[in-house]
């Protein structure tokens, strides 16, 4: 099972300072709930995956900048954008991941 710590830890690769306290715990919530939905489907996310995914939740709902995020953070963001619309696209199974996104 994910923990919040080890989300947060991961996230320190993708950024420029400490976001912990920037990224809302319905983010944080909601991904470790699709990670579990996930791994539990077959689908084998990793904690990086799931790092990224919060990432990108965190972007999009406009909660961290660019300037918070490194190199490898903002290529992160395209990685995490095309890995959910492969999601999006492919079978029934994963709209249970992405259901577990929209809502903790």
């Amino acid at each position: 099972m994910i923990k919040y710590g080890e989300l947060h830890q991961a996230l320190a690769r993708f950024t420029n300072t400490d976001i912990r306290e920037d990224i809302p715990l319905d983010c944080s919530r909601r991904v470790v709930k699709a990670w579990h939905v996930a791994n539990n489907k077959g689908l084998s996310w990793d904690i990086q995956q799931a790092a990224i995914i919060l990432l990108y939740l965190a972007f999009n709902e406009g909660v961290i900048q660019p300037g918070q995020l490194n190199a490898d953070g903002l290529q992160a963001l395209g990685w995490a954008e095309k890995f959910l619309q492969q999601i999006k696209t492919s079978t029934n199974k994963n709209k249970k991941v992405l259901d577990a996104l929209k809502s903790a």
